[in-house]
């Protein structure tokens, strides 16, 4: 089982950081910075030995590579920024790299595609630093730092033959002999696929049999041309843990409960490599308007990532990433502190000595309900369609659900199921004979300008019908209602 950590190169300065957050600013400016903000928080967080280093010192690199084999993990996935028209930042580390070829230091690249943007500014999809010194230089009103735009293949040849050297290193993770790339959002970029399948096509011609991409933080929507999925945790485990609130308003979350979470998650379509997390507090950048994982132990740690390998390997997975190595900002770091010394590293080496033991218990654990799962969205969106295949026969034959309402004696309406289909049909029905008395949704947060909101449990206004959008539960919706409405589904009103 190989060990892939996420590695952030913001610890040396560059011209851009010193403009915007203040001269000679690293992220070791946030991590020195930190207090404690409610009894008991561990912050500052200070590196053993109060080693405050600088990525574009060799030594520096050495040292990270010397503790990488001492603790066993096997690379570190470093992050890459490329923004419009080919805008780098933060790249002399790994450019450095490249040229120090006896510092043996397994890496590949996470794309972290995201505008760095203040915090301010109404980009919604950003990457903030830092919620501190606002006041800094900003030229665009938007407060848009660095903008993220993905261009046409002029811009990907571009973006590909800074790659390919690389791809090509010696010590450059692959996977299938191919390079690792991992890009952080696949989701955001419109033209995924063109430009995967542009640079699978154009990497041949260099040598190289292929890249393979894996996408973080994916929907089940995925890019085709995308080969597997991870999340960077504590991503999709900290979706469905319970957030507290307390220490004078700062967020918080339990460790034990996002790590269950993660356990618990199954595969998706694709392959999928299962991530996890060493801590998480990033008030150092934030102060009170950040939040954090409490319950953080070297000891804590180690049992979970036996039970992540082991999950990986019978999911026949030879990676687990890791977040991170060296996130001080976020309080997610393996690297040795003043508190724990080396016992997130040791606890790698101990998980890598134990999971093999663990990998029955993951064994198709997860198969039947995920092919359950696929099988019943399949069948929904099976039926959808054909709903809708039904409705624009309708309007070909010059018919109308209005006018069928109208034959069946019905003139007042609530919809039940405010998704696409209720949306077409609340549409559908202004400026006929057909009055909609309100939407029925267990969503109280949708939204109508036309029709007030009701959840299934209120008392519902008198109607002559309830027309059931959401008819795939179409036998959950009759018993929970009872016999106190009519109601029809929506096929049966297009089909009468």
């Amino acid at each position: 089982m190989k060990v892939i950590a996420m590695y952030l190169p913001q610890f040396h300065e560059v011209v851009e950081n010193s403009e915007w957050w203040g001269n000679g600013f690293t992220d070791w400016v946030s991590a020195k910075e930190a207090r404690p903000l409610f009894e008991g928080h561990y912050q500052p967080r200070v590196p053993l030995n109060h080693y405050y280093y600088d990525l574009t010192d060799k030594e520096t690199l050495k040292w990270q590579a010397d503790l990488m084999r001492k603790y066993s993990v096997d690379g570190l996935c470093i992050y890459h920024y490329w923004f419009k028209d080919g805008r780098k930042i933060l790249e002399q580390p790994v450019e450095n790299l490249l040229q120090w070829k006896d510092i043996d230091m397994p890496f590949c690249f996470c794309w972290a595609n995201e505008t760095w943007a203040r915090s301010w500014s109404n980009i919604k999809k950003k990457n903030v630093w830092t919620n501190k010194n606002e006041v800094r230089n900003c030229s665009d009103e938007n407060g848009i730092l660095l903008e993220q735009a993905y261009g046409d293949e002029d811009a990907w040849r571009e973006h590909l033959e800074y790659l390919i050297p690389f791809f090509k290193d010696s010590r450059y993770i692959k996977v299938e002999n191919k390079p690792l790339l991992v890009i952080y959002k696949s989701d955001d970029i419109e033209c995924i696929n063109e430009m995967l399948k542009y640079w699978k096509k154009e990497i041949v011609k260099y040598g190289i049999d292929g890249i393979y991409v894996v996408g973080a933080n994916c929907n089940a929507l995925a890019g085709e041309s995308i080969d597997a999925e991870t999340n960077f945790e504590p991503s999709s485990g900290i979706q469905i843990a319970k957030r507290k609130q307390e220490y004078d308003g700062i967020a918080y979350y339990e460790y034990k409960d996002i790590w269950e979470n993660i356990l618990q998650e199954g595969p998706r379509a694709k392959k999928t490599f299962f991530g996890g997390f060493v801590g998480y507090d990033d008030t150092p950048r934030h102060g009170n308007k950040g939040f954090l994982v409490k319950g953080s132990t070297p000891e804590l740690f180690g049992e979970y990532l036996v039970e992540l390998m082991a999950k990986n390997a019978a999911y026949n997975n030879d990676i687990v990433f890791l977040n991170a190595w060296n996130e001080w900002g976020e309080g997610m770091y393996l690297e040795p502190d003043e508190r724990y010394g080396t016992k997130f590293l040791e606890a790698i080496t101990y998980a890598k000595s134990k999971y093999v033991e663990y990998i029955p218990k993951y064994k198709g654990k997860y198969e039947n309900k995920y092919v359950t799962t696929l099988r019943r969205k399949g069948e929904k969106f099976e039926k959808y369609f054909k709903i809708m295949d039904s409705w624009m026969t309708l309007w070909e034959k010059n018919g109308t659900i209005s006018d069928n309402l109208i034959k069946m004696d019905i003139h007042s309406i609530l919809i039940y199921g405010y998704g696409p289909l209720g949306r077409h049909l609340l549409c559908d029905l202004r400026g006929t004979e057909i009055k909609v008395l309100g939407i029925v949704d267990k969503r109280k947060n949708v939204l109508s300008a036309d029709a007030a909101i009701y959840i299934p449990t209120e008392e519902l206004p008198k109607c002559d019908a309830i027309v059931v959008t959401a008819s795939y539960f179409m036998r959950e919706i009759k018993k929970q209602l009872g016999n106190s409405h009519r109601l029809l589904s929506i096929e049966d009103v297009i089909n009468y």
